[in-house]
């Protein structure tokens, strides 16, 4: 296993009603002013893969829809999320996508618990086209998902700001019509060399650095619960 062979992944999901509060300069009015946006809850899925040479793979987005369709890196399911038929069709794109780089040598497929990568047919698969897949320990993919730890903040922050500058060219709201040329441009923004290889080196993967784990953040939470005696003793008038 080597940089150019080393994989992460991981999914984030969005909508067009979220939003971050920020401020800008304007004449003085009576009343706040607000940036209007759509006010659809609807979720798009979005599955990111980054190498630990620099370089991603083309994402694959997931819209909300009612039949399971999933073709050249688009699908549709019922709400919207990842699954199991949609990963098995994933992880034959990526096999297209990154064999030539492998030139017959293992690929190593960092993933999380989500159960879209641990479907029979998706480890089949993985097995027979040498690509090793690896689960990161549970509840700890805030200290291990390098996407987690750096990539996703900064993407998600583009892609506001690519809808915010979208809706206030157009005066239309995001959504399924837009979504592709709207996050397209904030995932070409983010997905630089240096921040993927930052991703990698911050969790230890790449270079292979055990010591940027330690032990304190993988300490147990303090318990913060309290006990309750039943039945209650009435408190005095």
């Amino acid at each position: 296993i080597v940089e150019e062979t080393t994989y992460g992944l991981d999914e984030f999901g969005c909508d067009g009603a979220t939003g971050q509060r920020e401020r800008v300069i304007g004449k003085v009015k009576g009343t706040p002013q607000y940036q209007q946006v759509g006010g659809s809850r609807e979720n798009i899925t979005v599955i990111v893969a980054i190498c630990g040479d620099g370089t991603p793979t083309p994402p694959a987005v997931i819209f909300k829809g009612s039949a399971l369709i999933y073709e050249n890196r688009l699908g549709y399911s019922k709400k919207g999320w990842t699954n199991g038929e949609i990963g098995m069709e994933w992880i034959k794109g990526f096999d297209t996508f990154t064999k030539a780089k492998a030139a017959g040598r293992y690929r190593l497929l960092l993933v999380d618990g989500h159960n879209s990568h641990y479907m029979r047919g998706f480890l089949e698969y993985a097995r027979t086209h040498k690509i090793l897949v690896l689960c990161y320990p549970s509840h700890a993919t805030h200290i291990y998902q390098g996407l987690d730890v750096v990539v996703f903040a900064a993407l998600k922050r583009a892609l506001r700001e690519e809808r915010d500058k979208f809706e206030r060219a157009t005066g239309q709201n995001f959504g399924k019509g837009n979504f592709l040329a709207i996050y397209g441009a904030a995932h070409l923004r983010t997905l630089s060399p240096s921040i993927i290889k930052s991703a990698f080196r911050k969790t230890g993967v790449w270079p292979f650095d055990p010591s940027v784990v330690t032990a304190d953040m993988m300490a147990p939470s303090k318990e913060t619960s309290c006990r309750g005696e039943l039945p209650l003793v009435p408190a005095p008038a």
